[in-house]
């Protein structure tokens, strides 16, 4: 069957998401390798063979591709941590689910697990929209984590919202020093990992 013939602005449209792919594609690499703050509008621009004010065409700023991707690492943290096979289950098996689910989150995407947990891009901060995604995977977790333990009959000394930043300091810490560690390791091997 023929491919549709595309409007010339559909064309536009196609070239320009395939353009900020690119560039944050470009922006991942640059923080794989040099870490999160190193990343430069100027270098992204050099790499994709423009001029720099160019660049303004698809990204207002520098943060707004630091946002960019903070909102994109949040959907797929949560899409990892809904769908993992014990997510609605009991509850040992539910976070050892959600441990291995955000350990290996961190383990894949260290660029976006530095700058969506730690925060190390001076004078970036969230917007409104990518914050709502955020505290929409927070909310979600806190929910699990209500369910799990009224499934057992439990209760607590604290309420469910302080025990669920218990728990997100438990995983982070532990990834966060596995990550540190031991980075060559898979999860589940090393000190930390498993």
């Amino acid at each position: 069957m023929p491919q549709p013939i595309l409007t010339k602005r559909q064309r536009q449209r196609r070239q320009h998401e395939e353009i900020v792919e690119d560039i944050l594609t470009i922006a991942r690499q640059t923080m794989l390798a040099d870490g999160v703050a190193a990343l430069s509008f100027n270098a992204i621009a050099r790499q994709l063979g423009m001029q720099p004010p160019s660049l303004y065409t698809y990204f207002a700023s520098k943060e707004a591709i630091y946002d960019e991707l903070f909102r994109r690492g949040f959907i797929e943290f949560g899409r990892r941590m809904n769908e993992r096979p014990d997510a609605d289950g009991p509850l040992a098996p539910n976070f050892r689910s959600a441990f291995v689910a955000y350990m290996q989150f961190g383990y894949e995407n260290r660029d976006l697990f530095e700058l969506m947990f730690q925060r190390p891009a001076p004078g970036f901060t969230p917007s409104a929209a990518s914050m709502a995604v955020s505290l929409g995977q927070l909310a979600e977790s806190r929910r699990q984590l209500s369910e799990a333990l009224a499934q057992v009959g439990g209760s607590l000394p604290i309420t469910v919202d302080e025990a669920g930043d218990l728990v997100i300091a438990m995983m982070y810490g532990i990834t966060a020093m596995h990550l540190a560690n031991n980075p060559e390791l898979s999860v589940g091997e090393g000190r930390f990992g498993r």
